[in-house]
């Protein structure tokens, strides 16, 4: 029994040795040369990620010389994404957008950090703000950077001579639906550690958004443009019957005056109501909610100058009417502003999406006869 005992504690023993080399040595490799490779560097910006740790990030990822090497590519990937332009159009622009890329940068910088630490990105507060082309929430938007979301990594390679190493990080960019895989650039520190310094195909990744983007803006157009049309057409009609039965009558008689209300208030109304809720009924793409706001103002004034209309037909008050009036030139301003919206959103090069003028003045229809 006491040989047995020995012999089990010899087992014990050599087990718990094993053991322990095997814990130490996982101990040794993780420390001194897992912390030590790109794979462990970009599970750390993960980490700092999810638990909100800008200093970590920080440690990571060399946020200067990211920014330095990403706002060049992004501005010229802006500027190849628009219009096509001539080559010394193009030229101009590169040198006046150079006094952006500092600015940019350090904005980028502000938006990046407040996004780690709070775990969502600032919102622009005013609409102004949404509008201009420069303004960060505009650009952020537009190189679709706000609607990422991590997949996986999809490959690392690692040159330890020029201690150097590209990652394969996979996204799925929300907005489009579509997934990209960024060539990612990391550097070895002195300290043995590794950074991302370099999002190598960032100009491949906007150009993909800006393809997509023009897609979604397209369809939008279409199908808004079908419903102005077909309303159009309707509401061409409705003013006719309403010209008709204003020379074969009077406004001084009660008859003449019911059966205008009645095109006003059962058809004119009805159908810029029913354009409208078409209209709201669309997905609308963000580089178009101005261009939508602006139809829907429309709708709202031409149906307010359609009831004050009507109601002048009882009153008979010149302020009734002067109101209306008033309803019907905001509307056809708001009309003017939305079909050079769309003609200049539809792209001078883009024939397949052109609004013909035609097409585009029917944004606002002729109104009824001025009194």
């Amino acid at each position: 029994m006491s040989i047995l005992s020995r012999e089990r504690k010899v087992r014990l023993f050599f087990a718990v040795v094993l053991l322990f080399g095997a814990i130490v040595g996982c101990g040794a490799w993780y420390f001194f040369y897992y912390t030590k490779t790109p794979e462990y560097g970009l599970e750390k910006i993960r980490d700092s990620f999810e638990r909100h740790d800008w200093q970590t990030f920080q440690e990571y990822v060399d946020v200067e010389t990211l920014l330095d090497n990403s706002t060049e590519p992004l501005i010229q990937a802006m500027i190849d994404t628009d219009r096509p332009m001539s080559g010394d159009a193009k030229a101009a622009m590169n040198g006046f957008v150079q006094m952006f890329r500092a600015p940019l940068a350090l904005t980028l910088r502000t938006e990046v950090q407040y996004y780690i630490e709070h775990g969502e990105w600032k919102s622009s507060t005013t609409a102004s703000e949404k509008q201009d082309p420069m303004s960060l929430d505009v650009v952020l938007t537009r190189i679709g950077l706000k609607a990422i979301q991590f997949r996986h990594i999809d490959y690392v390679a690692t040159d330890r001579e020029t201690g150097t190493a590209r990652a394969g990080v996979r996204v799925y960019q929300a907005d489009v639906g579509e997934e990209f895989t960024f060539e990612v650039k990391l550097s070895q520190r002195e300290n043995g550690s590794w950074c991302v310094t370099e999002i190598q195909n960032l100009h491949d990744f906007i150009a993909m958004i800006a393809k997509a983007h023009d897609e979604i803006l397209a369809d939008y157009l279409v199908k808004s443009q079908a419903i102005i049309d077909r309303h159009g057409k309707s509401l061409l009609e409705i003013e006719q019957d309403f010209s008709r039965t204003l020379q074969n009558g009077s406004l001084g008689s009660d008859e003449t005056r019911g059966a205008l209300k009645s095109i006003l208030l059962e058809k004119m109304v009805a159908d810029w109501t029913q354009r409208k809720e078409e209209l709201a009924a669309l997905t609308v793409p963000s580089m178009a909610e101005t261009l939508h706001h602006l139809r829907l103002r429309s709708c709202d004034m031409r149906i307010a100058y359609a009831l004050g209309y009507a109601a002048w037909m009882d009153d008979k008050k010149a302020a009734t009417i002067r109101d209306a009036q008033t309803k019907l030139k905001q509307a056809k301003t708001l009309e003017n502003e939305a079909a050079a919206l769309a003609r200049h959103m539809s792209g001078e090069s883009k024939a397949a999406l052109q609004i013909p003028q035609k097409q585009a003045d029917s944004e606002g229809q002729a109104s009824m006869p001025s009194l």
